[in-house]
């Protein structure tokens, strides 16, 4: 047995190398993962009890953070000196006041959305501190194609659709229903809440719509008041966002064609919001297609072909699954309709 031992302690030692480089290597890609961008939020409560909220703005690159704080009356201030390491961070405010300079000391550990630490701060030779506790601000997209439908009293049901941009906390768009499109007025997103206002005339009057709801997910839940004084109206709202689609791409599929020959086929197309454009190519020849648009995961186009002096449409529509477009291919060949199964692959070119 003896022989055997060095290369039992070898492997051993082996093997316990093996072992700290992984626990480090944990930890290095525990500090990689561990971002403190973003924004962070906490409330102050001064010693003559008045209470105000703080906003901090970070933004990580590898161990270093930069960024500013807002202040009570909104200037900001660049922090100094920012660094993060294994979740442990810190940085320093800087500001004047009575002509003197006053560094602030900020210095915490980040869980998640959450840091926890310490605000140091020194003045006539004296050190003051305090608990720290920031919150980090959900990021919350409001942008995409809402939908939603109502039933008036007289029973009759309509659907509605909201196009919505958002740029920071402004939002624009268009909502399109009964009565056609009309573009938003005074849209905003405050935390996880979406408004805005629908300005419409009926019988040479303005009226005004107001909605307002809580956004989560793909969901938004609120209200929308109609109205003024007695002719005040109020109406639950509950709008659900469409599926993100994305049709940009080259897609191929096969056609069996009556004769039982089958050829390949295959379109290049480019989405731009709702808009489509592209070109269909058989035989080494393109030829744009028309009328292209994308409604939801549903997306339609047009190709017009020319054989023989006379000029033929094939229509397209199909239903977008991430790389796959199923859906059908109709057209009419010298006065016979015919439809084809559209089961297209998005390909790499």
């Amino acid at each position: 047995m003896k022989p055997t031992q060095p290369k039992l302690y070898s492997w051993m030692a082996s093997l316990g190398a093996l072992l700290i480089a992984a626990v480090l290597s944990l930890g290095v890609a525990s500090d990689v993962k561990a971002d403190a961008t973003g924004t962070w939020k906490w409330s102050i409560t001064t010693q003559n009890g008045q209470t105000y909220d703080s906003t901090l703005k970070l933004q990580q690159d590898g161990n270093k953070l930069t960024g500013v704080m807002v202040g009570r009356n909104g200037n900001e201030t660049a922090i100094t000196g920012g660094q993060i390491q294994n979740g442990e961070l810190s940085f320093i405010i800087t500001r004047e006041r009575n002509g003197q300079s006053i560094a602030t000391k900020y210095q915490g550990k980040q869980d998640g959305d959450l840091i926890k630490g310490k605000i140091s701060m020194e003045r006539d030779g004296q050190t003051n501190s305090r608990d720290w506790e920031a919150k980090r601000e959900k990021v919350i997209n409001a942008a995409g194609v809402w939908k939603w439908s109502f039933t008036t009293q007289a029973g009759d049901k309509y659907e509605s659709e909201l196009t919505l941009k958002q740029s920071a906390n402004t939002l624009t768009g268009m909502l399109k229903g009964r009565r056609g499109e009309t573009a938003i007025e005074e849209g905003k997103l405050v935390g996880d809440t979406v408004s805005f206002n629908v300005t419409r005339e009926r019988n040479g009057e303005k009226f005004t719509s107001k909605y307002s709801g809580k956004i989560a997910g793909d969901v938004i839940k609120g209200k929308i008041e109609m109205g003024t004084g007695d002719q005040a109206q109020s109406r639950d709202w509950e709008a659900k966002r469409e599926k993100s689609v994305n049709a940009t791409g080259t897609w191929q599929w096969s056609m069996t064609r009556q004769d039982g020959t089958t050829v390949e086929r295959k379109i290049r197309l480019k989405q731009e919001g709702d808009k489509l454009t592209g070109v269909s190519i058989a035989n080494e020849n393109e030829i744009a297609i028309e009328e292209g648009k994308v409604q939801g995961d549903l997306v339609s186009f047009q190709v017009t072909r020319e054989r023989d002096g006379n000029k033929f449409t094939m229509k397209y529509s199909g239903k977008l699954d991430g790389d796959s477009l199923k859906g059908k291919i109709q057209g009419t060949f010298g006065g016979e309709e015919r439809s084809f199964d559209l089961d297209a692959k998005r390909v790499k070119e």
